[in-house]
């Protein structure tokens, strides 16, 4: 909304400076997005009279004139196609500025020139707000303006001004009017607000033009005053320039009009040229399924039976409170006008400019609802202003259907409630002057009833009235207080962020990169690399490929790895930590799990100087996992299990992963099918439940270095080939041997010397005291066990 100060005085006079109303207003809750002021590059412009013109001797485009500026007459070249002698003009003189451009003496085409004869667009007006009848040329003051010659120029065209620009929240539609802005204004400086003259002459009705509301619900109410013998002309400067200042451009008088009054009012109003409409009859109702109407862009739109029409009985001649149609178009040639006035439904209003891209200042206004007591203002004003600029003849009555609501609605309070909810100690009459400026009627003294009009139905409760008086009153005046506390805590991160922050770090270091990719995914996703088969669909999703709640974090890696490899990179190794979603049906909201994921494929562990790089395997990825797992203390309670239920992995060289009894994951390398459809080489992944390690894993510890050395001892096993190597491992660990630190394999072997049914395998055992040096007899004292559990086991120690 753009207020001009020069307009705002016609309500209320301010004797304030621009810097001082935009900063009071913005501290009120109103942000001033910016000044547009019309006088700051612009000095020495005026009036001047075109005594002559005649075509440059020596360029076709170009004319030289003599204008009268008032002390002087000046020769001037000018090249705009509408110049002529007789006409009265903007000019520039010499030493003086237009925005980007100080006057000099000039010569042009061996002419010279003693200033400039000016457009709009030139003195800082926007050229498609400038009228279409000067937009490619000089600006030319009407006959009808009484302007004189070395006359401020900007006083004459109203500009001798500056605009506020208000950033509004969508509860202030108040102040998406002139009158609105001055109430404001008169709440932050007092005074009181002239509204504008809604009188005129009225005359026996000749008309028989009748109004229907076929829903209430949809139009509450329905207004129209017919003016007769109207003549189109320009409107007067005064409304053009103001027009101008708000960002509209001028047309004609009535369309004028029309424009000018739903600023004053934020109540917009429609004019019809009524010998077009069709009928003597206009009729609201809902449109038909497929019905059609061209609106005044030119543009045939295909309604839905949700949309408000005004039709004339039979068929639409406007979008409610959206644009009117284009039969009933005010024209140059049009004498009879029915001015409407209504009020319509908002959400209809917003559904209707939505789908069809149609946001204008009257469906701005509409969808979040007008002011029941300025729809009859606005119908008199703007037949006011037909009668006087236009010479219309007003008829008598209002042809109208429906109801206005003019009651003001009711809120309670009390100055305690207020002055407890702000801080403050404010008095009754305090609280009721600020209120009352407001224009808001209060009776009481501690116990208060508020009648709110309904330009300011946007008050409902009482805490909109505390934050009415805060505003009023001044935030900057409001006491500060220390909050009340009987324990000081430090700021920090909750162990949550702690460890994930860890964690990240400690990926990132071994050379992985984090990636963040959409929780929404394709429905071909749904069921990989995850035991969850059934997912969360959108109802309205954006694309295809993001049209369900994602399961797994794999996919996504498995995409960027793809994206990354088609571009030349030799080695992507990636983790992404992001919530997966299980579905508890359509109707209901799903469980959210914290997740990492990890990638790794192309050449890993690439040094370029030996020349030795390999392709990332289980064992690969495994460590990256152990990794993790050690950094919160919990590697002694991992175990991983082969598996063979995903088809998207490897049967062979995948398993899950389980912290004690319970599984927290999965890892292994892709199928070589699966992976061959993503064109990748040889890729490991690993996913693992984040939220569960993160709940289930103690605050992170750290140990100092061991100053004692260890003993290790090799054990060499022959056993059945369906025994793994992690089910001795956890056999040897159930015996809780002292001093045992880690056991691993380091050698599975099958074939020569050994039955086709038994392989062999290789662990070592690490033992350390971290107090004291470690001794034979203590090794052999825990190791001793260990060998005979496995050969009670019926297991074959090979020498």
């Amino acid at each position: 909304m753009r207020v001009s100060k020069e307009w705002l005085d016609q309500f209320i006079p301010l004797e304030v400076s621009k810097h001082e109303l935009s900063e009071k207003i913005t501290r009120s809750g109103i942000e001033v997005d910016d000044i547009i002021d019309y006088r700051e590059e612009v000095k020495d412009v005026v009036v001047g009279y075109v005594e002559e013109c005649v075509q440059h001797p020596d360029a076709d485009r170009l004319n030289v004139t003599k204008v009268n500026i008032g002390n002087e007459t000046v020769q001037i070249v000018c090249g705009a196609p509408n110049i002529k002698a007789g006409v009265y003009v903007i000019v520039a003189k010499v030493g003086g500025t237009i925005p980007g451009l100080k006057l000099r003496k000039a010569k042009l085409r061996g002419v010279e020139s003693h200033g400039m004869i000016c457009s709009l667009e030139e003195l800082g007006i926007e050229k498609d707000l400038t009228p279409k009848k000067y937009e490619d040329g000089i600006f030319i003051f009407s006959e009808n303006e009484d302007v004189t010659v070395g006359q401020d120029a900007l006083e004459a065209l109203y500009l001798n001004d500056y605009v506020l620009e208000y950033d509004l929240t969508p509860n202030r539609k108040d102040a998406l009017s002139m009158i609105g802005s001055a109430y404001e204004a008169r709440a932050l400086f007092g005074g009181e607000v002239t509204e504008p003259d809604q009188t005129f002459k009225e005359h026996e009705s000749a008309s028989k033009l009748s109004v229907t509301i076929e829903d209430k619900e949809s139009v509450p109410y329905y207004g129209a005053r017919v003016v007769r013998d109207v003549m189109i002309q320009p409107s007067p400067l005064w409304m053009q320039m103001r027009l101008i200042k708000s960002g509209i451009r001028p047309i004609n008088n009535v369309v004028d009009i029309s424009n000018y009054v739903l600023l004053e009012f934020g109540q917009p109003i429609h004019m019809f040229d009524y010998d077009k409409i069709g009928s003597t009859e206009i009729v609201t109702r809902y449109a038909k399924d497929g019905e059609t109407m061209t609106t005044l862009d030119g543009k045939e739109r295909e309604l839905l039976e949700s949309d408000i029409v005004i039709t004339n009985g039979k068929e639409p001649v406007a979008l409610a409170g959206v644009m009117g149609g284009d039969f009933s178009e005010v024209k140059d040639d049009t004498k009879n006008v029915v001015i409407e006035s209504a009020l319509f439904d908002p959400v209809n209003v917003r559904k209707t400019s939505s789908r069809l891209n149609l946001r204008s200042e009257a469906s701005q206004r509409f969808e979040k609802g007008v002011s029941h007591v300025f729809v009859l203002k606005a119908l008199n004003r703007a037949a006011h202003l037909l009668e006087k600029y236009a010479g219309g003849t007003v008829e008598e009555k209002i042809i109208s259907d429906g109801q206005l609501d003019l009651e003001d609605t009711t809120i309670k309070t009390s100055v305690d409630f207020l002055n407890q909810r702000l801080g403050l100690s404010l008095s009754s009459d305090e609280v009721k002057e600020i209120l009352n400026r407001l224009g808001i009627k209060v009776e009481g003294e501690n116990e208060l009833t508020c009648y709110i009009p309904s330009r300011r139905d946007d008050l409902k409760i009482k805490e909109d009235i505390s934050e009415e008086v805060a505003r009023i009153y001044g935030y900057d005046n409001i006491p500060s207080t220390l909050p009340k506390y009987s324990k000081i805590t430090p700021g920090q991160l909750t162990d949550s962020q702690v460890k994930t922050r860890s964690m990240r770090e400690l990926l990132m270091s071994n050379g992985y990169s984090q990636t963040i990719n959409y929780a929404l995914t394709s429905e071909e996703n749904i069921g990989l690399f995850t035991p969850l088969k059934e997912g969360l669909k959108l109802s309205m999703p954006m694309s295809e490929m993001h049209s369900v709640l994602r399961m797994s974090l794999i996919p996504h890696l498995v995409n960027n790895a793809t994206y990354n490899m088609n571009r030349m990179q030799e080695r992507v190794e990636i983790f992404e930590i992001g919530n997966v979603f299980k579905s508890n049906g359509q109707t209901e909201l799903p469980d959210e799990i914290q997740k990492l994921a990890i990638l790794s494929t192309g050449k890993v562990n690439d040094t370029k100087w030996l020349k030795t790089t390999h392709e990332p395997d289980f064992y690969h990825v495994k460590g990256i996992v152990e990794a993790i797992f050690t950094e919160f203390n919990l590697l002694s309670s991992v175990r991983f299990e082969a598996t063979q239920d995903y088809e998207e992995l490897h049967p062979g060289r995948s398993a899950h992963i389980f912290l004690d009894d319970v599984n927290v994951g999965v890892i292994g390398e892709l199928h070589p099918t699966y992976r061959k459809t993503h064109d990748l080489g040889q890729t490991t992944v690993a996913e693992i439940d984040l939220a569960y390690i993160l709940d289930n894993s103690a605050s992170i510890e750290y140990e100092p270095i061991v100053k004692f050395p260890s003993i290790s001892r090799d054990i060499a096993l022959e056993v059945p080939r369906e025994i793994t190597s992690q089910s001795i491992i956890d056999l040897i660990w159930s015996l809780r041997p002292n001093y045992l630190v880690d056991v691993y394999p380091f050698d599975v072997y099958e074939g020569e010397h050994i039955d086709d049914d038994k392989k062999s395998i290789g662990l070592h055992l690490i033992y350390l005291n971290k107090e004291d040096t470690l001794k034979d007899s203590d090794v052999k004292e825990a190791h001793d066990p260990i060998i005979e559990k496995l050969e009670a086991e019926g297991f074959t120690i090979r020498e």
